[in-house]
């Protein structure tokens, strides 16, 4: 018997998957801690520094469409293999660039690079596991991959100021490298086929277009992508960017208190996601259990419209349990996968994170630009109305969403056994 045909080598694989994932993690919100040298070092405008930081989600949105039918023909263990290469050689690019213009070519390559990680590591996970141990390990996978975002803080802001933010990158660029090739080595797309079995034989061009037909001409898809889209997008819309100037600007906090109040919603995704996962399995349910969490997501997220009058304590644990609440939108991946065929499920995976990654991209650039209709002198604080106006129309797309997503049908395999 081979390594590969044995039972507890898939656990090898699912390990690979998520060593990877962190690293993609890591990515995508590494500008936020040297940004500072960033723009000393590179002479960068707020403007273009912004465009660096959305430079690697639109990147790695626009991937989404072509990535699944990728996953399809050419299998997850290639194309993320090859990706990742390519973002490895695009983190090179980053930390040698001499201009603000290589850095955002940079920044969109390893967007590009790691486009494949998450939907390539779903599509395995269809293969190697059976429905039932789906949510419950994808929900893993990505509270595993959120530690990429914690390394991304205090660790790295301890790495460049020992390397410098050029050592830094070129040190994780090595890292991601390393883990392309680990992929490749250690990674197969499917358990071995015992003798006599059919060969699978990857879907035609056809194939792919009547994939993509089935997945956007579903109502079931439309039911869940705009969740996908709210959700994701006013979460990083409070962790990724306008956060912690928030913190800063309406409860006068230091950058540093701000920056540990705002670290608790990853944490917070870190210990929600496997726990939603585990209850969607135990429960044999989904539909129930991504209302109850992110009509909560919606109840803590419009506590920062409100601007409750709360120590640093109780915003920690408000920002802890909205990253908590948030993680049940991650139930959504597996939803869009029971709602299709395992042969276009890297599709139907990737067309989802589609819209989640846009609203990731989207929901910045709202807020930003809500916020930007109150003129203020340069440095001075932004008024509490303006980040309760951008807030506020975040939290009531996500509640739209969430009126629609209440008329789809539930997809726990369960239900059909």
């Amino acid at each position: 018997m081979t390594l590969s045909a044995s039972p507890s080598y898939r656990w090898y694989i699912f390990a690979m998957c998520c060593c990877t994932y962190v690293i993609s993690g890591f990515w995508r919100v590494s500008n936020a801690v040297i940004a500072g040298d960033l723009a000393r070092d590179l002479l960068l405008s707020p403007e273009i520094l912004g465009l660096m930081g959305g430079a690697f989600f639109y990147s790695f949105g626009l991937a989404q469409l072509p990535m699944g039918p990728f996953l399809d023909r050419f299998g997850p263990r290639i194309v993320i293999s090859l990706l990742a290469c390519f973002g490895a050689a695009s983190a090179v690019a980053f930390a040698l660039a001499g201009s603000g213009a290589v850095a955002v070519m940079a920044r969109a390559g390893i967007g590009l690079g790691m486009a494949a990680v998450l939907m390539g590591s779903f599509k395995i996970l269809t293969t190697w596991f059976s429905a039932h141990e789906f949510a419950t390990l994808s929900t893993i996978l990505i509270a595993i991959g959120n530690m990429g975002g914690i390394g991304a803080t205090a660790p790295l802001a301890w790495l460049s100021d020992k390397l410098g933010w050029r050592g830094a990158c070129g040190s994780m660029a090595v890292v991601t490298l390393l883990l392309a090739g680990g992929m490749y080595l250690i990674v197969r797309d499917r358990p071995p086929q015992p003798d006599g079995a059919a060969i699978y034989t990857p879907p035609s061009p056809a194939d792919v277009r009547a994939g993509l037909r089935t997945v956007f001409g579903s109502a079931a898809f439309w039911y869940l992508a705009p969740l996908g889209f709210a959700s994701y997008g006013a979460l990083i819309a409070a962790q990724g960017l306008w956060g912690v100037p928030y913190l800063i600007d309406t409860y006068g906090m230091s950058k540093s208190d701000a920056s540990s109040v705002i670290l608790a919603i990853p944490v917070g995704v870190v210990f929600g996601a496997p726990i939603w996962g585990r209850w969607s399995d135990k429960l044999k349910c989904r539909k129930p259990l991504v209302l109850a969490g992110l009509c909560a997501m919606l109840l803590l997220f419009s506590g920062l419209a409100l601007h409750l009058p709360l120590p640093r304590r109780g915003l920690t644990v408000l920002c802890w349990l909205l990253g908590f609440s948030s993680s049940a939108l991650y139930i959504l991946y597996t939803q869009v996968k029971e709602s299709f065929s395992l042969s276009i499920a890297g599709t139907a995976l990737t067309a989802l994170n589609f819209f989640v990654i846009l609203g990731a991209a989207m929901f910045q650039q709202m807020v930003g630009l809500v916020i930007g209709c109150w003129k203020t002198p340069a440095g001075s604080a932004l008024p509490l109305a303006a980040y309760q106006w951008g807030f506020g129309i975040s939290a009531a797309v996500l509640a739209l969403a969430l009126a629609l997503y209440v008329a789809c049908c539930d997809t726990h395999p369960g239900l059909r056994d």
